[in-house]
């Protein structure tokens, strides 16, 4: 599928260096060494023989639908291409690992402002660094590995726990948290969560906890300690990173008393779910701001105003935060105390 195709087969079918090399800025993209991708059905006559590689449509049509520009704009497409990249090497050793980032990708975990760079892979004996791929000394349990397609790789628990270290805290803390969900509802097609969980959801996910990732944070080398403290407070409530990192920011400034995810009634019926309500300060924050609505039209936003208004009506505070105001600490908390004051007294209490 999306019409990979590597130097070997389109050199036996007589396409020379010099056409590979000038259609790249036509109807080819390079994934990497030898690896390929056709993007379009060329109207050059000298690129005719790449049709025949084509096993995809579809990815022919999202390249006629929209510009370079736009894909080059297109977060999800460019983690796509990096996906590929990783399925695609050619030059695997056979105890490689892939591992890290390279992991993440082909697993779907999300990830925030991580820049591309070589595939990263560990192997028991071998150390080695090049444009294409990084390989690190290092021995893994049979545990932490699984299978994709050809491919042995970290699982998703690993995976999520070596991203703790290998981007830090808040970016780990949100892996644990999507992998965590991923393994309760799936990944693919939630189901529709508007007006609530399934009972007992909770009470799963600590039993998967138990199962899955305390053994796993006990195979770790370093940082059980910090990893262990993680898997403790994670929650599978978080429906986006967004919502993992304000939910990382409230457990940094030990806040205790937000449940996420809580729905809200009036007189009238159904108000809304809001992403996390502290009922004692009568404090909801909200993390999506109003950005996705824009996108919906102007019907959305009424209702949005509408939800808003009747939360306020209820003697709620809503304070709104965009993903910039959850990045760093110091700008969601000055955020956070200076529209809901009375948060303060329960900063630093014991959980």
């Amino acid at each position: 599928m999306h019409n990979i195709v590597y130097y070997r087969e389109l050199v036996s079918a007589g396409v020379s260096t010099r056409v590979i090399r000038q259609a790249q800025a036509c109807c080819l993209r390079r994934l990497c060494s030898g690896v390929y991708t056709v993007l379009a059905r060329c109207s050059n006559s000298r690129h005719r023989r790449f049709a025949g590689f084509i096993d995809d449509p579809a990815w022919i049509d999202l390249h006629v639908q929209k510009t370079p520009a736009q894909l080059r704009d297109d977060f999800s497409y460019q983690e796509q291409l990096r996906r590929l990249r990783i399925l695609s090497y050619s030059r695997y050793r056979s105890d490689d690992v892939v591992w890290g980032v390279s992991a993440a990708l082909i697993h779907g975990i999300p990830l925030f402002d991580v820049a591309p760079g070589p595939i990263s892979v560990i192997h028991p004996t071998s150390s080695s660094r090049s444009n294409e791929i990084t390989r690190h000394v290092r021995v893994i349990d049979e545990a932490d590995r699984c299978v994709y397609s050809h491919l042995a790789l970290t699982t998703p628990v690993r995976t999520a726990l070596d991203l703790v270290r290998e981007l830090g805290q808040q970016a780990g803390f949100a892996a644990m948290e999507s992998v965590l969900r991923a393994s309760l509802i799936g990944i693919e097609e939630e189901p529709d969560l508007r007006f609530g969980y399934p009972p007992g959801f909770q009470r799963l996910a600590r039993e998967r906890a138990v199962e899955s990732w305390y053994p796993a944070v006990e195979r770790l080398k370093n940082g059980r300690a910090s990893a262990r403290r993680m898997v403790d407070s994670f929650n599978p409530m978080s429906e986006s990173i967004a919502e993992s990192f304000c939910s990382f920011n409230l457990h940094a400034l030990k806040i205790n008393g937000f449940d996420q995810q809580v729905s809200i009634r009036d007189s009238n019926g159904f108000v809304a779910r809001v992403d996390f309500l502290h009922e004692a300060t009568r404090t909801i924050i909200e993390v999506d701001g109003i950005g996705k609505y824009l996108i919906e039209g102007r019907a959305a936003m009424n209702k949005e105003s509408d939800r808003h208004n009747r939360l306020l009506a209820l003697g709620y505070t809503v304070i709104r935060m965009r993903f910039k105001d959850l990045l760093h600490l110091n700008t969601f908390s000055t955020k956070l105390f200076a529209q809901a004051p009375t948060l303060r007294k329960f900063a630093g209490a014991s959980r």
